[in-house]
């Protein structure tokens, strides 16, 4: 198969589609399988090599041959690439690993619609917007202390103050926002934050970046999903590091 990559126009077709549905399965791809090499696709294929242990000047958003036969187990990885697949491994962040739980659930939905009846309320106690309950789910699962099933945190006003006071977490500008990164946002932009997700691609220094959120649609928030969304950097209040 010829190389899939990155252009403009964006490539599309059934060879996008198997990249996307391979991607799917390992649990790196975390958007809408629909045959469009984007951001998102690009970013599963950087992740993707990133974790098999390929040499750092080798990860690139680009989907070929060899990361296939990795993916799909008919190559194995070489030595050099298990010795640093897992040395990063060791390093994987709290919020990485909430974020890779996270993708699990992409596509879940609250039943019946408009009820916020969902597993992650169901989990956490409370009947009500799920977004923050989401998080906490995903945190609690990656083994963060800071966050707690039935009493941290429901509601994100409570997520930001308490990441401005220091407790188990810290508010991070937007230029140093890093993958696994919670990301608070406040719509109406007046000093109260009101949805909350947690960052797949950060914003790099642009005006634009991709979360995965949940209670939310095609909307803002409140749309009763987990979705992957892309966002922009003025209606973020705050970017938020859990450390532990």
């Amino acid at each position: 198969m010829r190389t899939l990559t990155l252009t403009t126009p964006q490539t599309r077709g059934p060879a996008v589609d198997r990249a996307q549905r391979i991607l799917t399965n390992r649990g790196y791809f975390v958007g809408k399988i629909d045959g469009v090499f984007g951001e998102i696709t690009g970013r599963a294929c950087s992740d993707a090599k990133y974790a098999l242990g390929y040499a750092t000047k080798n990860i690139k958003p680009s989907y070929g041959n060899d990361l296939e036969a990795f993916l799909t187990g008919k190559r194995k990885p070489t030595p050099a690439m298990r010795i640093r697949a897992s040395q990063r491994k060791k390093k994987t962040s709290l919020g990485e690993a909430a974020l890779k739980i996270g993708r699990e659930y992409v596509g879940v939905k609250e039943n019946p619609p408009g009820s916020n009846k969902v597993m992650f309320s169901e989990w956490y106690g409370i009947v009500g917007p799920w977004c923050a309950m989401f998080v906490t789910y995903c945190m609690v699962r990656a083994g963060s202390k800071t966050f707690s099933k039935g009493t941290r945190y429901a509601y994100c006003p409570y997520i930001l103050t308490d990441a401005k006071r220091g407790l188990g977490m810290t508010v991070v500008q937007p230029d140093d926002a890093k993958t696994g990164d919670v990301v608070l946002y406040s719509w109406n932009q007046d000093g109260v934050a009101n949805h909350v997700g947690i960052v797949a691609t950060p914003p790099n220094g642009g005006i634009s970046f991709i979360a995965l959120e949940g209670n939310t649609g095609t909307d803002n928030s409140d749309g009763g999903e987990v979705m992957v969304r892309q966002r922009h950097v003025k209606d973020v209040i705050a970017f938020v590091r859990v450390v532990r």
